[in-house]
């Protein structure tokens, strides 16, 4: 069995988060492979001296990020990547693994640099999921429309939180090497933005053609309620 390291209980951070590092590390650093199932709660509660809720706790947070799923049977298992990653191989600006941040260098900022490489490796584990065979009922339009909004609330808050960076830039950068590295930075936010709604804007134009082309498909607003018969 895989070997952990031990709980500290000096450290502020809780049991479940001191389990969930370890385990997370364990993953991103291929000591647990893809597709390898996750031992059982009750030998991880052993292992790390604690009660199997804390393990439970520790688990679902790695469940939530994406990095383990339901193992065949029973359990669960590090998820497997090569089928996310087929589509795009080695292609820039996606993730190869899961990041996990430094907190010696970063400190209190941290999990700010967490959420967002959470948030991108989600992104890239969606957009992989969607050329599945699963990902091909998502095909259904109410499904679409849901995705879509949500993802549109996604670029308006990520738009948000550009902008409240931008505000506070000239203010931190100590030299013209920083300075450019930001541009560069910058550019490539801005760069991802225009493609991503170019994506759309091909979407948008693909839908208006197929309506187009099908203007006898009945519509929702149009669609009559069916009457009951008289007897």
């Amino acid at each position: 069995m895989l070997q952990f390291g031990q709980i500290d209980r000096q450290k502020d951070a809780a049991p479940y988060e001191q389990i969930a590092q370890m385990l997370r590390h364990a993953i991103t650093s291929r000591q647990l492979a893809p597709g390898e199932r996750l031992p059982t709660e009750t030998k991880l509660a052993e292992q790390f001296g604690v009660a199997r809720m804390t393990v439970r706790r520790a688990v679902q947070e790695l469940r939530d990020e994406g990095l383990l799923v339901p193992a065949s049977g029973r359990g669960l298992a590090v998820r497997s990547v090569p089928s996310i990653r087929e589509p795009w191989p080695q292609e820039p600006g996606y993730p190869t693994e899961v990041t996990v941040p430094n907190f010696n260098l970063w400190g209190d900022v941290a999990p700010l640099i967490a959420q967002a490489e959470n948030i991108r490796t989600r992104m890239y584990v969606l957009s992989g999921d969607l050329h599945t065979e699963v990902g091909w009922q998502a095909g259904e339009p109410l499904v679409v429309a849901t995705l879509l909004r949500t993802l549109a609330g996604i670029g308006l808050a990520e738009a948000d939180v550009l902008g409240a960076l931008a505000t506070r830039l000239h203010l931190r950068i100590p030299d013209l090497d920083q300075a450019n590295e930001l541009v560069s930075a910058v550019q490539g936010a801005g760069q991802a933005f225009a493609e991503a709604c170019g994506a759309a804007q091909s979407a948008a134009d693909a839908i208006r053609r197929y309506v187009a082309a099908n203007s006898d498909l009945s519509t929702a607003k149009t669609r009559e309620p069916s009457s009951p018969v008289d007897d």
